[in-house]
């Protein structure tokens, strides 16, 4: 006689090997063997119908000249089916118990979940919920609501939390659009020179070094939103020079602005002399490539600058041993 194993029978049938084993175990298949921690089925051998799977009673009740049908009403579904019928998974199901949102009961037999009418009406208004955006922790709120106008507050509530959240993705997309912009432009930008206007931007902090993180905390973190903005974006390396050479940087947190204020600090804007390089993050010469980028472009040009250049970082590819950043630098000119 064949034999195949519970494994090669699990996947014929579609269940587990451990569900194969089971039957095994229990003596509802015939012929099975088991050699060592391997069960041995008959090549031929049938699977069992499954015991967790009751066929629904079709209760019969006679009325004035008509018959009813009430079986779904003391239907009793399991997880699998509420997958096939409602779409839900065995983890979420187990997750809105957890929660407290239904209390399926259990199979005194095997402990399997078990759903009736009520069970499966509950998971739907869930669903109801769920697509108008509450978690299910929220909807577990919503169980001590005693009225129409008390949903009515609930509903306010989540409208204004979808409306930050909204405006929150509306932010991400325009900095999304902004990246996309800037990686297809690189091609054309890459080590060229363009006179430019530079937006104007709030100072809100300055830093010695870009290394300095032990000050972040106090001195860069505090003045972002850590939901919607990044760091490197908004910190900007000012460095001085002269007809020498790189003479030294300082770091600043920056914010773009309108117009000006007396109140507050500005980077010096105008016309500038505008290029972008691309160097690896550990790379130190940056300041000497961007000087002698620019000397060169000042001597053929005979122009002359104001001693400052701010770099921004613009864009980032990672890499697997160095991250390799696009700068945009701006050198103001007399």
């Amino acid at each position: 006689m064949d034999y195949l194993t519970a494994t090669e029978f699990s996947k014929k049938w579609g269940i587990t090997s451990r569900m194969v084993a089971r039957y095994c175990e229990v003596g509802r298949i015939d012929g099975a063997i088991k050699k060592g921690k391997t069960w041995l089925l008959p090549a031929n051998s049938k699977r069992p119908m499954d015991q967790r799977r009751k066929r629904l009673a079709v209760k019969t009740v006679k009325t004035t000249g008509s018959t009813l049908n009430p079986a779904s009403e003391t239907a009793t579904y399991h997880t699998t089916d509420v997958y096939h019928t409602l779409g839900l998974t065995r983890e979420t199901l187990r997750y809105y118990e957890n929660v407290g949102l239904i209390e399926p009961k259990r199979s005194s037999q095997s402990q399997y979940r078990e759903f009736n009418l009520y069970d499966m009406s509950r998971l739907m208004s869930i669903d109801f919920f769920r697509k108008r955006g509450f978690s299910p922790v929220e909807i577990r709120e919503l169980l001590t609501a005693a009225a129409p106008e008390d949903y009515a507050a609930l509903m306010h509530s989540q409208l204004d939390r979808l409306d930050r959240k909204i405006a929150q993705l509306q932010q991400m997309r325009h900095r999304l659009v902004e990246a996309q912009s800037f990686c297809e432009s690189v091609p054309d930008i890459a080590g060229s020179f363009s006179i430019r206007e530079l937006p104007l931007y709030c100072v809100r902090e300055t830093l010695p070094s870009v290394s300095s993180f032990g000050e972040y905390r106090n001195r860069v973190l505090k003045f972002l939103d850590l939901e919607q903005e990044d760091i490197l974006s908004n910190l900007v390396r000012a460095i001085s020079f002269d007809e020498t050479g790189y003479k030294g940087s300082e770091m600043y947190v920056v914010k773009p602005a309108v117009r000006m204020s007396r109140a507050e600090t500005f980077l010096e804007h105008g016309k500038c002399l505008y290029t972008t390089l691309i160097a690896d993050n550990n790379d130190p010469s940056v300041p000497e490539k961007m000087f002698d980028l620019c000397h060169n472009w000042a001597t053929e040009h005979k122009a002359s600058f104001r001693g400052v250049v701010y770099i921004f970082i613009r864009f980032v590819m990672l890499k697997k041993t160095t991250d390799q950043h696009f700068y945009e630098v701006w050198v103001q000119l007399k």
